[in-house]
């Protein structure tokens, strides 16, 4: 994640619901941000225990329990080295309860905090600008607080299903989805809604002109007030586009992996005056029940996705590229984060977090986490160009000081 830079993805349809922003936030960093993920990570809560993923409860937890980090069920979203912020999962009977989870420690300690959110169930990501107001979206809507959590609004004004929302202060966008009725077959047309007072009221922009697979999602990232990319991606194709102007009008890009991918994603830092993103994409092919990796392709683009720079290949995928660079086959891409130009972090399911130092074209393993159980997605993101956290779900959370070397701060 990014303080100062958003983008989002929330995926409502899908088991693994993976979400990736970029988020503009005025903390104590300051108010530009490094880039970070285009997209937080995926929500697993379909398959959590009781208790959490860990399945250590017997019933709803009240604020001020004691939460695992194996416990959480969202990525940590942290507003300033210390402060951070979560989603948890308990179970009351036969009944699912989400609750919001807090560390004041950098991630070594996380408790439940607030008050229960107005609708019980189906929420997968968060985003805090502050310690104070935040955000919390997924297949029941959206949610906003001003104090914390100790009050929660529900959001109205969207129309369709909300896939994603990115706040860089008062001035929040979000995507959503229509689709056909249920039972006919065909994409869903994206759409973009602006609201200009913390989601109180929410117009909609044009719309950008692509689809969304009924099996894909999309990514939102924006770093700006009035500027954004949304890309779309899954089995029947997607597309990327981006606007300058609010959304007002809407320029078609190249997507090199616009034919059917599982999963893609987009990362675009902030770029110097007058200079264009140095943008990130990372395509995961679609793979057939059994295979134990994922085929993954990695481009760059310089001039703001005119023209794309394949640096990194397994090689077998659908597009039929011959292997190049150093990427790992093992595994399913699961999150995307940078901090430049040069250097990024992927979070892969089955594998855990690998890092790039050469602009994407060779990915090793990063300093101090550990390979990740099976079946648990990774996150990861960044607030500065050192200080960046990382979770394995059902296993812990990590963090970094110098985007080098990573410490258990809570799990096993």
């Amino acid at each position: 994640m990014i303080e100062g830079a958003p983008s989002a993805r929330s995926r409502p349809r899908r088991v693994a619901l993976m979400v990736g922003l970029l988020l503009l936030a005025s903390g104590a960093f300051g108010a530009t941000a490094i880039i970070v993920s285009s997209q937080p990570t995926p929500q697993l809560h379909v398959n959590a225990a009781p208790g959490g993923s860990g399945g250590s409860g017997t019933g709803p937890l009240g604020s001020g329990a004691l939460v695992p980090a194996a416990d959480l069920v969202s990525d940590p979203v942290f507003v300033n080295s210390s402060v951070g912020f979560a989603l948890e999962t308990t179970q009351d009977g036969n009944l699912a309860i989400e609750r919001l989870a807090r560390s004041n420690d950098g991630g070594k300690t996380w408790r439940v905090t607030g008050s229960p959110f107005p609708v019980d169930w189906g929420f997968s990501t968060l985003q805090f600008i502050s310690p104070q107001q935040g955000y919390i979206f997924g297949n029941s809507g959206l949610l906003d607080t001003s104090n914390g959590g100790r009050s929660w609004r529900q959001v109205t004004g969207l129309d369709g299903t909300l896939e994603r929302a990115i706040p860089i202060g008062s001035n929040v966008w979000a995507t959503y989805t229509t689709c056909p009725s249920p039972g006919v077959p065909g994409p869903c047309s994206v759409g973009v809604a602006i609201s200009l007072d913390d989601g109180n009221h929410w117009e909609d922009v044009p719309p950008p002109g692509i689809t969304e697979a009924s099996d894909g999602g999309d990514v939102l990232a924006r770093w700006s007030l009035n500027a954004a990319y949304v890309l779309s991606y899954g089995a029947t194709g997607g597309g990327l586009v981006y606007t300058a102007n609010d959304g007002h009008t809407w320029r078609r890009l190249a997507d090199p992996c616009s034919g059917p991918f599982l999963e893609e994603d987009l990362a675009a830092p902030p770029a110097a005056a007058g200079e264009a993103s140095a943008l990130w994409l990372i395509c995961g092919a679609i793979t057939r029940p059994g295979e134990e990796g994922q085929p993954k392709l990695v481009y760059r683009s310089y001039d703001g996705a005119k023209h794309w720079t394949l640096v990194s290949s397994t090689g077998f995928t659908s597009a039929g590229a011959t292997p190049l660079g150093q990427i790992p086959l093992s595994g399913w891409v699961s999150q995307l984060a940078t901090i430049n130009s040069t250097q990024a972090w992927l979070g892969i399911r089955d594998v855990g977090v690998i890092v790039s130092w050469d602009s994407g074209a060779t990915w090793v393993p990063v300093q101090g986490i550990p390979d990740s159980e099976p079946n648990s997605e990774v996150g990861v993101t960044f607030n500065n160009s050192e200080l960046g956290w990382a979770i394995v779900f059902r296993q812990g959370v990590w963090r970094t000081g110098d985007a080098v070397r990573w410490q258990l701060m809570d799990g096993h």
